[in-house]
């Protein structure tokens, strides 16, 4: 319609591909300035000047992502340290300067088993993915705003991506059990971060403020939102599952890759969807509520509790795995035309910072699996 009207190529869908949702792309022009001179058109490979400005875009993703961990590890260091410190002063009072030989394991364990660790815990990562998304955005002039515009989402529609979200996690793990269970069985000991609640009150309380609350708001902020959204430029579905295995290997570990991975495609299909992080935030934030209530019911032995919102569980979960069917029948997921292909992976396999942060991540997997199998 855009082509027929000012005889132009669409700045917002060059690649002429119906598979799209036309309102959430980003201007390729950023990527082609040419695109608004007529008779342009867009070669099935792109030239030098192109790969190296979506290389641009990408390295910078990667850059944002690489101060992300760089941040997120020196904070939640210097607030562990200045915890262990503060509490060796108060106690080194409290005592009369005496302390016991195992001072610092005490410590530890009891900063593992207390509130505290869940607060530096959030207070080390929710800081630093809000302040990559504004400073990210600004670099490469998203405007926030756009992406809360919100299109066509309604309750009913909420209520289905939760199922659908509900299916995904109940599918996923059931695999990481099973590759867990394979990796054991040559001898690897798959690392997987001791999520049990504690009893105390207070951690309770934080680690669903932080688990249903602050974690769905700025992971999908900073990965649906800053980073999916650059990687959609030169194609969605691209973006979408790149996104989505950042997403995973962010985790750092086996079992929470492989649903972080899943979810994380549907959550970027819905985003794209309805031009909006509304929708992926509803269904993330059903998912954590849904597995910090189990680990309530687990640890204060609220059986019939448990027993009752496990049925409502499998009844959503069963009807998440209908709506996914009517889903795959009767929409589609963005696909890739030849020329957007030639400008995905390839091109990202080649943009050094993005690497970078893929290694780090990797190298940090590969150190807690041999500390695991040690």
């Amino acid at each position: 319609m855009y082509e027929e009207e000012t005889g132009m190529i669409d700045p917002k869908n060059p690649f002429r591909n119906e598979t799209e949702f036309r309102e959430y792309n980003s201007d390729y022009g950023e990527i082609v300035p040419q695109i608004r001179i007529e008779g342009c058109q867009i070669p099935l490979f792109p030239n030098v000047r192109e790969r190296q400005n979506i290389r641009k875009y990408e390295n910078i993703v990667g850059g944002f992502l690489l101060m992300h961990f760089i941040l997120m590890n020196l904070l939640a260091f210097f607030l562990m340290e200045g915890y262990i410190l503060l509490q060796r002063m108060i106690d080194t009072i409290a005592s009369g300067g005496e302390l016991p030989v195992n001072y610092d394991k005490l410590v530890m364990d009891y900063f593992e088993n207390t509130s505290s660790y869940m607060v530096i815990t959030m207070l080390a990562i929710a800081p630093c993915s809000l302040l990559v998304v504004w400073l990210g955005c600004k670099a490469t002039k998203i405007p926030i705003s756009t992406l809360f515009q919100t299109k066509n989402f309604t309750p009913g529609l909420a209520l289905q991506y939760i199922a659908i979200a509900l299916l995904i996690q109940t599918a996923t793990g059931y695999l990481s059990v099973w590759i867990t269970d394979l990796l054991e069985g040559v001898g690897v000991s798959a690392y997987q971060p001791d999520l049990s609640p504690s009893q105390d009150i207070k951690s309770v309380i934080i680690s669903i403020i932080y688990s249903v609350i602050v974690a769905p708001i700025t992971e999908e902020l900073l990965v649906r939102g800053f980073v999916m959204k650059n990687f959609c430029r030169s194609g969605q579905r691209f973006g979408i599952i790149l996104s989505a295995f950042f997403f995973g290997i962010w985790h750092e570990n086996i079992a929470q890759f492989i649903l972080a991975f899943a979810a994380g495609c549907f959550f970027g299909y819905i985003t794209i969807k309805h031009n909006s992080l509304i929708p992926s935030m509803i269904a993330h934030m059903a998912v954590n509520g849904c597995a910090e209530f189990f680990d309530l019911c687990d640890n204060y032995h609220w059986e019939l509790a448990g027993d009752i919102f496990n049925v409502f569980y499998m009844l959503m979960v069963i009807a998440g795995l209908i709506l996914l069917i009517r889903m795959a029948v009767r929409e589609r997921f963005p696909r890739s035309t030849p020329e957007q292909a030639e400008r995905g992976i390839r091109i990202a396999l080649t943009a050094p910072v993005l690497m970078l942060v893929f290694f780090c991540h990797i190298a940090s997997a590969v150190m807690y699996i041999i500390q695991e199998s040690a």
